[in-house]
């Protein structure tokens, strides 16, 4: 048995028209899968990146400057690599410069100037990477502020109903690799690194477990929160379990809203959320589990 799980990102839309994007790049990611875990995880973010209804690559929310700046990582559970691009610019897909980083190079994170440079001279071409869109909220958000006031969007989305951080995670039955790429949370401060690029913060796989997580990315970087899920796995947990006991610990130690999707080596799922939506997608041999939903525990969080 093989899985592909994605998701859409804290706060996206579960319309039908969300779902089948995120459908479709779960299936490109299927039939790359016989070629491995690392070119499954890249074809089905590519997907999203070049989807504006997305928080990554073309339509990710803009900075405080009105600047695209993207962060973007994988994790092979298998062999123990990782690498990551952070606050990058006018790169489409952000996650396959992370992709040739892990197989061509020796490095783990390049950011800004260098993981541009390093996309350059590796093919990737200079793309405007924002969208009509994401420019409109950002000229209203910072009317909002010039009159002192709070902006209307979305922290996650920086719009009104989408989206966050996209992620995925690969089992193959031999193995497990995580993926995620994002624009970050609206109206960061430039340069602002978040979750993504953070090994065991927003991202981890190793031999037991494939996990990643959406939110606030401070938030899961203070807290190791990944690591979390796959040490509880590694103690004999569910994934659900596990993921289930990082949001109840995240919003202890934090106060903070989060989505997790992970899965484990016996190719068990787990996932949930404590947001308004989390667009959560698994195949398995190719076909799409219509029953599956992310648990969502935002009331009984709340009511602590």
């Amino acid at each position: 048995m093989n899985i592909i799980a994605l998701h859409g990102g804290l706060d996206t839309s579960r319309s039908r028209s969300f779902m089948e994007i995120l459908e479709r790049a779960a299936l490109d990611g299927f039939m790359l899968l016989a070629e491995g875990r690392v070119p499954a995880v890249e074809a089905v973010l590519n997907v999203l990146e070049d989807s504006p209804n997305f928080n990554c690559g073309f339509g990710a929310v803009l900075n405080m400057d009105g600047e695209v700046e993207l962060d973007a990582s994988i994790c092979d559970g298998e062999t123990g690599r990782f690498a990551a691009v952070a606050a990058i610019r006018d790169v489409r897909h952000p996650v396959s410069v992370a992709r040739r980083l892990l197989e061509e190079t020796s490095q783990v994170v390049l950011a800004g100037d260098g993981a541009l440079q390093f996309a350059r001279q590796h093919g990737f071409p200079e793309e405007n990477c924002i969208s009509e869109e994401q420019l409109d909220a950002w000229r209203k958000a910072r009317e909002s502020l010039a009159r002192g006031e709070k902006p209307a969007q979305n922290l996650y989305t920086g719009l009104a109903y989408h989206g966050d951080t996209v992620g995925c995670v690969v089992w193959d039955g031999k193995g497990l690799t995580a993926a995620s790429s994002t624009g970050g949370c609206s109206l960061k401060l430039p340069g602002r690194v978040g979750d993504t690029p953070s090994l065991g913060g927003g991202v981890y796989a190793t031999r037991l477990s494939a996990v990643v997580c959406t939110g606030i990315g401070e938030s899961f970087v203070e807290t190791l929160t990944a690591k979390f899920v796959d040490e509880k796995i590694a103690g004999g947990a569910h994934p659900q379990q596990a993921v289930e006991l990082a949001l109840r610990r995240l919003a202890e130690l934090k106060g903070a809203e989060g989505g997790i999707l992970a899965v484990d080596a016996q190719g068990r799922i787990g996932s949930a959320f404590n947001a308004g939506q989390f667009p959560v997608v698994v195949m398995e041999e190719g076909r799409v589990r219509r029953d599956f939903e992310p648990v969502n525990l935002r009331r009984a969080l709340s009511a602590h």
